[in-house]
């Protein structure tokens, strides 16, 4: 019989096994190329018509060799594939289901679930249909604690992504939660208080779709002041809608598609994930900042509460900082997601406009 000093003893062994992974570098490959299919499938789930990713010639007229890829997309090409010929079987009674992403599950299994709870973002460099990425991450912290969805360890990476052909491409850090649950049938979600502020207000219900957008508009760094806010972008989720998003990001964990999964790790129903709120902010810093902007830093940004289907997500920001250089300037900003309950995620962003 497995008894609670048993299970303790294990734990500690388990973690103590974790902390010598500490600073290892493991390389990575993804398994595709950045393709035009995977760009269109990711923005028609949001409706975006942004010509930067459709049309070649508009894409050329502002800087770049040809359409180029969403920044929030790029840690889908770096994935390695799930499974490959020689591999052994994934899918059977009692294996571990798969969850996507830069393959990190090689670490020791401490504890039975997980939720990513913060990520930060910078980009270098474009991605075009063809290019193929590698890269690396390590495991930089480890934080045991107990939170409203029970014990658990707090386990934060760091990836650096590069083309094939050496250039940077992009830098992330990232937080997630790995945890057992707590013994109760009561949904553990806890959400902040809503604040008395422009960025936390609730999202409007007739916010569903996005206007036809004026791409011939730009933003340039003589026209931002501190305090601006950003126009904000809603989208309606529908169960769908979740499940479409998650499919291109190739992200599989059940939270995200699996009701009853969902709700055995404490959620009301599958929840919107990290990936998503991502291109969320991206599309509506796109159409603030215009086709010569770029998105140069995305975060740290945190999880506060989660999104569901029937929710209106609305994304907003608020410029904090403005600063000027020989090439353009550069905008900090305050960014936050929120939905019918409240905040769902907020953090920073980083954008570059032309002078």
């Amino acid at each position: 019989m497995c008894t609670a000093a048993h299970r303790s003893e294990s734990k500690t062994a388990a973690l103590d096994e974790l902390q010598q992974w500490i600073g290892r570098e493991h390389a990575f490959t993804g398994a595709d190329e950045v393709s035009r299919n995977d760009i269109r499938r990711k923005l028609e789930v949001y409706c975006v018509d942004c010509p930067l990713h459709y049309d070649d010639a508009t894409a050329r007229a502002h800087g770049y060799r040809s359409l180029v890829a969403p920044v929030t997309m790029t840690p889908l090409w770096g994935m390695p594939a799930y499974w490959s010929p020689g591999d052994p079987q994934l899918y059977a009674p009692g294996l571990r289901p798969q969850t996507g992403g830069i393959r990190t599950d090689t670490l020791p299994t401490v504890y039975s679930k997980g939720v990513n709870t913060a990520t930060d973002w910078e980009y270098f460099e474009p991605l075009y249909a063809g290019d193929r990425l590698e890269g690396n991450w390590r495991l930089v912290e480890i934080k045991p604690r107990t939170t409203r969805l029970g014990e658990g360890v707090f386990l934060t990476t760091e990836t650096t992504i590069y083309k094939h052909t050496g250039e940077l491409v992009a830098k992330n850090r990232n937080t997630g939660f790995r945890y057992d649950e707590k013994a109760s049938d009561a949904p553990r979600e806890k959400r902040a208080p809503r604040e008395a502020d422009e960025l936390s207000a609730p999202p409007e219900a007739t916010s569903t779709a996005p206007d036809p957008f004026d791409w011939s508009r730009q933003r340039r760094i003589g026209d931002v002041a501190a305090g601006e806010m950003v126009p904000p972008f809603s989208l309606w989720l529908s169960y769908q809608r979740i499940v479409m998003s998650v499919a291109v990001d190739r992200m599989y964990s059940g939270i995200h598609h699996n009701r009853d999964q969902a709700k055995a790790s404490g959620f009301n129903d599958i929840i919107f994930n990290t990936r998503s709120y991502e291109m969320l902010f991206e599309v509506m810093l796109r159409r603030w900042m215009g086709l010569d902007g770029r998105l140069v830093k995305l975060g740290p940004f945190r999880m506060i509460g989660s999104s569901y289907p029937d929710d209106v997500v609305t994304a907003r920001a608020r410029v904090t900082e403005t600063s000027r250089g020989a090439d353009g300037g550069r905008v900090k900003l305050e960014i936050v997601v929120v939905n019918n309950r409240g905040e769902a995620a907020r953090g920073e962003a980083e954008v570059a406009l032309p002078e």
